[in-house]
């Protein structure tokens, strides 16, 4: 009995280590794997990214196409920010993706930060507001209109918390190279797009706009509207105010208030492309 037990034991020991082999081929393995994919990805990051890349998504999160260099290298081109849509609270110095209202609420992915400013009045103690701008920041393009070369960059605000949080789809988490099956559209499209198209009359707004010290007109293929050489009374700005709502919720506004200024002849031919 004794002899038998220490051949059993002796035949285990092989067989241990083979398994024991096996367990660290698997693990050499994994690793391995790990390794490929991080050289892939460095392989397709040349500077530093801030973002987490996601192969798949967690619930509650969608996918959103990066279609300009406003955020880069955090976000290129061609590639899909990561939204967690659960997350829409403010916080400093993080990525959102922004739905504006009016129009044909369109998204972008924007940054937030926060700071102190005076927005109620003269003498009037600092309140908290919150600033929406592009990573790369303010920065001289390559693009020109009529010779004037162009700048990007500029920061839109301030917004107080109360305003700006509802126009938070959700916050920027990561990058995928894929739309893994949860894309969130450019734009949420007009309301009730019909009827803002019948309400807006292009002649109504150019007659406001003229009357407010405004001077509307066409230059090449761009529409202009020069702004008042004096101050406007409260009156006036709430007329420009209310067409400019209608113009806001036409998806044809533009082209049509276009079409109006050719047929008042506000054209400015020294310009024309």
């Amino acid at each position: 009995m004794a002899k038998a037990k220490a051949k059993s034991a002796t035949l285990s020991k092989p067989t241990a280590k083979r398994a024991k082999g096996r367990g660290a081929n698997k693990h050499v393995a994994a690793l391995k794997k790990m390794a490929a994919t991080a050289r892939a990805v460095v392989g397709q990051q040349t500077e530093l990214r801030a973002l987490t890349l996601f192969e798949s998504l967690p619930p509650g999160h969608s996918t959103f196409l990066v279609t300009g260099d406003r955020h880069c290298p955090h976000l290129r081109p061609g590639e899909y920010a990561v939204i967690d849509t659960l997350d829409r609270e403010l916080q400093n110095g993080e990525l959102y993706l922004i739905q504006y209202k009016s129009g044909p609420r369109r998204r972008e992915i924007l940054h937030c930060s926060s700071s102190m400013c005076n927005i109620t009045g003269l003498g009037a103690a600092d309140s908290l507001v919150w600033w929406l701008r592009e990573l790369r920041g303010y920065r001289k393009t390559e693009e020109r209109v009529m010779g004037v070369p162009l700048f990007a960059g500029l920061s839109d605000g301030p917004y107080t918390a109360e305003s700006l949080q509802p126009k938070l789809v959700g916050r920027v988490v990561g990058f995928a190279f894929k739309s893994l099956g949860q894309r969130i559209a450019p734009e949420a499209g007009y309301c009730n797009e019909a009827q803002g198209n019948a309400d807006f009359d292009p002649a109504e707004y150019l007659d406001v706009l003229i009357r407010t010290g405004h001077s509307p007109r066409i230059e090449g293929k761009y529409y202009f509207e020069g702004m008042p050489d004096r101050a406007r009374s409260e009156a006036e700005h709430a007329r420009v105010f209310a067409v400019r709502l209608k113009f806001a919720a036409a998806s044809t506004a533009l082209e049509r208030v276009k079409q109006e200024c050719i047929r008042r002849g506000l054209v400015d031919d020294r310009r024309a492309a």
